[in-house]
């Protein structure tokens, strides 16, 4: 078994370079946090909170493109996996987006949670490797 990197395609390309940025948003700040009162304010930010959603959809992809490489048959459509690890990024994606960022007021303190650089670039690589997946399976289909 021999690599060879003309069995490597355009969307095997997309899918494993959104998957790499997706690696690299995982070290990014995910959600922001203030707390504050009047003129007095503190902030923070936070990493992804799925994580390991992440890591599984990069190890997916990668795993993928270096089966492709070696030229190994897959029992299914290399095109579908990229999808499916896309598909998993994008959807914990919103819900880190949607579901963690919470404010309110506590004991006289303004808190607010709110999406930060990571989370939308998680959100970025996950969409280029859904886009990935549907060039890569629509080319196989046909």
């Amino acid at each position: 078994m021999q690599p060879d990197i003309n069995n490597i395609e355009v969307p095997d390309w997309v899918a494993v370079g959104s998957a790499l940025l997706l690696f690299i948003a995982l070290f990014l700040p995910w959600i922001h946090v203030s707390v504050g009162t009047g003129g007095f304010s503190v902030s923070g930010s936070t990493g992804a909170s799925f994580g390991w959603v992440s890591i599984i959809s990069v190890l997916a992809v990668f795993t993928i493109w270096v089966l492709t490489l070696l030229d190994v048959e897959l029992p299914f459509p290399s095109g579908l996996a990229y999808l499916g690890a896309g598909a998993f990024s994008v959807l914990f994606t919103i819900l880190v987006m949607l579901v963690r960022p919470v404010g309110g007021t506590v004991g006289g303190l303004g808190i607010s949670k709110y999406p930060w650089i990571g989370a939308f670039v998680g959100f970025v690589a996950g969409v280029g490797i859904v886009v990935g997946g549907w060039m890569k399976y629509k080319a196989q289909r046909y």
